[in-house]
């Protein structure tokens, strides 16, 4: 078993110096999760970041004369109340585009690495009593590993929220996909709607090809989603400074690395719909997905949703899609068979004050959700 040993960073820029071993990291992680590779985290700490007293916490394992081994990356904040309630944590860093918050661990160490991150938040003094995950993945390897981690050591842990949302896995190819997850009359009736556009001009299916073309793709989506409901309630990428930013250089260095699947719909010259997807070794995630409002009623991102599944079809190397959806997302549901299992979860760090603290959080979810459910009058004031 190798020797551990932690280094924190207080300035994104000190990262700098660990991008060959963050990149390795990534690589080789247990669960891959594109949301915290340098790529894409370093544009949105530069974005959404700025005010935030983030701290960053790389694990290494000690190899003797070879170099050391970067095991894990948690990007890490104070928080001092939870749920409203007074109960000072730690949390992992998730901005508000950020659909995944599971860290970056080896898959060779990933338990070892697990621990000793453990370890140095209950021993520093710059740790916590508690951690809050976020949103992590809660049926795979990274989920044992931790199950484990804390096992081994008797830290105790909660499950604040459980929840599923819809991932893609191959079928024999994406027509079979489309059979299985289709009604003959649904079939039908999303090809006459098909048929209905394509009589108002040509009606082009297209995907990125080329990365020198992926700025003006870009540019395409923002101004796209601009013109829609997210533009109206300014929670469009292209609403604010910070997130135009934070997507355009997130998107180009995807381009950049190939991690970039942009999808179209195009109408007589002219973007109905655009997709932004984004690759992580076997896996790939649905980030982003716009339409044209005024041609809502022939459904053009559902349409466009079923040449993204035959796409991914087309990709022998993807093993999966991760829809990055709301649980209750009625379009994505319907067309995307399978289900991966979330978790938002908070652990103790082995502090006796975070023992008695999350041990005492089922009471006080009970409690929350007991009086949400009162009538306003049968709440006893003060």
């Amino acid at each position: 078993m190798p020797q551990f040993r932690v280094t924190v960073l207080d300035h994104p820029a000190t990262l700098a110096g660990h991008m060959a071993a963050w990149n390795d990291l990534a690589a080789a992680a247990l669960e891959p999760n594109v949301f915290y590779e340098p790529w894409m985290l370093l544009p949105a700490i530069d974005s959404f970041g700025r005010g935030t007293a983030l701290r960053y916490v790389l694990v290494y394992a000690d190899q003797g004369n070879a170099p050391p081994l970067l095991c894990g990356l948690f990007p890490l904040e104070r928080a001092a109340r939870y749920n409203g309630l007074p109960f000072p944590h730690a949390r992992l860093w998730q901005h508000k585009h950020c659909f995944l918050g599971t860290p970056l661990v080896r898959a060779a160490h990933a338990r070892a690495c697990l621990s000793a991150f453990l370890d140095w938040l209950e021993a520093d003094t710059g740790g916590a009593p508690a951690i809050r995950w976020g949103i992590v993945s809660a049926d795979g390897p990274f989920w044992r590993a931790l199950a484990e981690a804390l096992a081994e050591s008797g830290r105790r842990s909660f499950v604040a929220y459980r929840f599923e949302r819809a991932v893609m896995r191959p079928r024999a190819g994406g027509d079979a996909f489309l059979i299985e997850a289709l009604s003959r009359k649904g079939a039908k009736e999303l090809q006459r709607l098909e048929r209905r556009l394509a009589e108002a001009g040509k009606l082009e299916y297209l995907e990125l090809q080329d990365s020198a073309e992926a700025e003006q793709w870009i540019e395409d989506f923002m101004e796209l989603e601009a013109r829609g409901w997210k533009g109206r309630n300014a929670s469009a990428l292209g609403s604010s400074d910070a997130g135009r930013l934070f997507f355009a250089r997130a998107t180009r260095a995807a381009a950049r690395r190939g991690r970039l699947m942009m999808l179209g719909l195009r109408l007589a010259g002219r973007w109905i719909a655009l997709k932004c997807n984004f690759l992580s070794g076997e896996g790939s995630f649905a980030f982003k997905i716009a339409y044209d409002e005024e041609y809502a009623r022939f459904s053009p991102g559902t349409l466009l949703e079923l040449e993204n599944i035959r796409r991914f079809h087309a990709r022998p190397e993807l093993r999966w899609m991760d829809s990055c959806a709301q649980p209750d997302h009625f379009m994505i549901n319907r067309l995307w068979l399978d289900r991966r299992g979330l978790a938002d979860l908070v652990t103790t760090t082995g502090r006796a004050t975070g023992e008695l603290m999350v041990s005492s959080l089922p009471l006080l979810h009970w409690m929350s959700r007991t009086l949400r459910r009162m009538p306003a009058a049968t709440i006893p004031r003060s």
